[in-house]
This record gives structure tokens, sequence and C-alpha cells, in this order.
């Protein structure tokens, strides 16, 4: 028999707050996002090595279009959901529905190269070769670390090995870290040392920074620092439009390509 004293002091249980399960909610979504973001940038750092060994090889059909690639880890695709997806794989996309001939990819980029590394280590396995089409786009990386006489020293050694013809990108733009001066000061100078060579110039920059702060979370991977699917069209129609404005004198005069 239950005691009467007992049943009369019980008191029923109290509801759970409506604060605390907003609190609950909030620190059960902070914990999926981080461990969504966490998977994602796993998958980022995972990409470089299986990157790296899908362009060890030329890709694509030798006997038309040669296209090299010089530059860092945005050349090698990076934060793009494949290789081939990156600026390059789409640039050699565009050659071919364009041209209707054949395109062989030699990607020669390194993940991590900064100017100093494309000259000393990239440049010299452009010997011997015949490209019609060249692209090279480097100086994220420099970025970080940025020492402006520096920088320009090793972007003029760049220039000057460069063959004819050479489209190259300029620095893109980031709005975080406070690297907005610096990039868009790199950028200003490499598209006056390119343009003293007749090199046509592809406005990464630009095209970036005309997209706005909201292309922070709409074109970025999860790092914020390499482009994702939609970032790396960006930059493939930025060199494609420069390739579309050489003139006859600034590559190879070649029937084969868009322009020419």
């Amino acid at each position: 028999m239950t005691d009467a004293s007992e049943g009369a002091g019980s008191q029923p249980p109290r509801p759970f707050p409506h604060r605390h399960q907003v609190l609950a909610a909030v620190l059960a979504l902070s914990l999926a996002l981080g461990g969504w973001w966490g998977v994602r940038l796993w998958q980022l750092r995972s990409s470089v090595s299986q990157y790296r060994s899908f362009w060890s090889v030329a890709r694509g059909e030798a006997g038309g279009i040669l296209y090299v690639a010089l530059g860092d880890s945005t050349a090698q695709g990076i934060g793009a959901s494949g290789p081939e997806r990156g600026y390059v794989g789409l640039l050699a996309q565009r050659l071919r529905s364009t041209t209707g001939r054949p395109v062989q990819v030699l990607n020669l980029s390194r993940s991590g190269a900064r100017v100093h590394d494309v000259v000393i280590e990239q440049l010299p396995r452009l010997a011997g070769l015949a490209p019609d089409v060249v692209t090279v786009a480097v100086g994220s990386n420099d970025i970080k670390q940025y020492d402006a006489t520096r920088f320009r020293a090793d972007f003029d050694a760049l220039v000057a090995g460069l063959p004819p013809g050479t489209v190259v990108g300029d620095v893109p733009w980031f709005m975080h870290g406070g690297t907005g001066r610096k990039s868009g000061e790199a950028a200003d100078y490499v598209a006056a040392r390119a343009g003293s060579r007749d090199l046509p110039v592809a406005r990464l920059h630009r095209a970036m920074r005309e997209r706005g702060w909201k292309s922070m979370f709409t074109d970025f991977s999860a790092d914020w620092f390499h482009p994702n699917d939609r970032g790396h069209r960006v930059w493939a129609d930025a060199f494609w439009t420069a390739i579309n404005r050489a003139g006859p004198g600034q590559a190879r005069r070649s029937s084969r390509l868009p322009g020419r």
C-alpha cells in the first residue's frame, strides 16, 4: 500500500526548459557541421596524392592539340570533385569540343608550388616540346608569406622563360586572412610583367572579386583557399577568354585553336 505522505510530497517531472532545447539543438547542429567540415577537409587533403597520380601521365589523345599546364595545386584540380573537373581539364574539354580535334594534356604542375618552384622544376621540362597551348597559374602559395621583392624577382624569371603565347593567370582574389591587398598587388604585377612580353593574361583576380564575398561560400572548397567545381569553372572562363583574345603574334599560328 502506498504511503499517503509519499504521494503528497512527490512532484511531477519538470518539463525540459525551452532554452535548453534550443541550446541542445544548436550544439547538435554545430557538431554535425563540424563533422561534415572535417570530412570535407580530409577528402581535400587526400585528393592531393590522387590527383597527382592522375596527372602523372599525359591525358587525352595524341596527334592533335598539345596542351601543357604549369602551376600549383589549382592546376592539379585540387578542390574540384575530380581532377578532370579542375580548370585544366575543363579547358581541355573546351579545346576538344571547339576545334573538333584530339587534345592531349601534359600537366607539369605540382601542389604547393610557388613561382620559384615553377621556374626551377617545371620550365626545364618544356624543353623539346612544341605545345599548341600553355597555361600557367601560380602565386597563391607565395601570398601566404608575401615578400614583394622576392615575388617580383621570381616572377620576372618565370616570364623570361615562358614560351611565346603562354596564357598567364594572375594571382586570385582572397578576402580572408588579410590577403586581399597582397593578392591584388601581386595580381597587378603579374598582369604588367606578362603584358610587357605580349603574353595574354587570364584575369583570375578580377573574375573572382566580381563574384563578391558570397563566393567564399559558393566558389571555394572546405579550406576556403582552393576553388570548388564552381570556382574552377570561373577560372576556366577567365583562361578561355584570354585564349580567344590572343592575337596571331601572341600564340602559335595554328588553325586548330579557337580564334586563330
